[in-house]
């Protein structure tokens, strides 16, 4: 019989008691997972692949706003710019809206120069370039729709109305692509602008954002602020900034994610806290007499210490490491959609996890520890 198959005996020796505090703080920690694995993610950019030297151009007013094509030109011609490319926002999805996806529409041969990550065989990128109405999908999509080369495909907008009445578009697989950098992007799907600009209904000769590669990424601040100096005072102003920092403009929107985040995990920490604490402590209180015998005994304070301790960690720990099982669980069941495709739960997320859950052990039984040391022996003895 050691100490900690004494603790062990002693936390199960109430099952009921003991499997409701392991649920309380098993979901606890689920959510911790969950959430601090969705917050890593869409800080990342949703798994979008990034470049130091790239710049993102949008509308001054809001990045959902669109600019007049002709900017395109004008753009490239900045002193410093090495290449331009540019994109549309389609807000597609694929039979039903519940199948969102991430969906442009773009310049096939510049943006493929500008997104050197994204990885198709010379045939399949020639038959992009070349087919008007081609689009080229990640691997997570073509996977998760059983989508083929040369299928064709019906995507839908949520946004926009094609000329035939609908919001429907009929594009031909040309490509499969995959993402040459780690954690990088395979769940998004491109297309022709012209394709999609001479079938649209509302919108014409706009692009959403123009994507801007320096020749020196030294000078990314300086050609930054020269391209929004050439539009200043014009009826559509720009904003120029990195790749980053236009990720974590479109993270905005949704509101201080990070906050929201620390509120919903702190408010379950603080009510596992207290159910946790006040339930041990009670137990504790009922279990003065034995406390009592083992200082009659002549076991020390610090094995009492130890005890007591070890019950509130090794529950903690317990919950803890089941919750973030699951959340592991969850998160790779979520992976399945392809707009969660690099969605994933780091080792930083089970360290922090199970630090915390070791932390919260310990301040639960700070309350049992103080009253089990000040036990009077006579006075424990005397209790039934």
């Amino acid at each position: 019989m050691n100490k900690f198959t004494l603790v062990r005996k002693n936390l199960l020796r109430q099952p009921m008691k003991f499997l409701l505090l392991y649920v309380v703080i098993l979901v606890a920690f689920l959510l911790f997972g969950m959430l601090e694995s969705v917050q890593g993610f869409l800080s990342s950019g949703g798994g979008a692949a990034k470049q130091s030297d790239r710049l993102m151009v949008s509308n001054l007013t809001s990045f959902t706003q669109p600019l007049p094509f002709a900017y395109v030109e004008r753009v490239a011609a900045i002193e410093g710019v090495k290449d331009v490319s540019y994109m549309a926002w389609f807000g597609g999805y694929y039979k039903e809206p519940g199948n969102a996806l991430i969906s442009f529409a773009v310049e096939p041969d510049s943006y493929l120069r500008l997104y050197p990550e994204l990885q198709l065989s010379p045939e399949q990128r020639a038959s992009f370039v070349r087919e008007r109405s081609g689009v080229i999908v990640g691997q997570q999509v073509a996977e998760q729709f059983g989508w083929k080369l040369g299928q064709r495909v019906t995507l839908s907008s949520s946004i926009y109305f094609s000329t035939t009445g609908s919001r429907n578009w009929e594009f031909l697989v040309t490509g499969i692509y995959a993402n040459a950098k780690k954690g990088g992007n395979e769940s998004s799907v491109y297309f022709h602008y012209d394709y999609f600009n001479d079938t649209r209904t509302s919108g014409k000769d706009k692009v959403g954002t123009i994507i801007v590669l320096a020749k020196d990424a030294g000078q990314n601040d300086k050609i930054a602020a020269a391209i929004d100096a050439k539009f200043a005072n014009s009826g559509d102003e720009t904003a120029t900034v990195s790749e980053t920092q236009f990720f974590k403009a479109f993270l905005a929107q949704f509101g201080n994610i990070g906050m929201i985040v620390s509120i919903v995990v702190g408010a379950a920490f603080c009510s596992m806290l207290l159910v946790v604490g006040n339930t041990l402590m009670m137990t504790w209180r009922a279990r003065t007499r034995e406390i009592a015998v083992l200082k009659a005994l002549g076991f020390p304070s610090s094995h009492i210490v130890q005890l007591v301790v070890g019950e509130s960690v090794l529950l903690s720990m317990a919950g803890g490491a089941s919750g973030l099982a699951l959340a592991w669980g969850v998160v790779g069941a979520m992976k399945q959609n392809s707009s969660f495709a690099s969605l994933t739960m780091s080792s930083s997320v089970w360290i922090a996890g199970l630090g915390i859950a070791f932390g919260l052990g310990a301040i639960t039984a700070a309350s049992p520890v103080w009253r089990a040391l000040r036990v009077n022996v006579i006075d424990g003895l005397g209790k039934v």
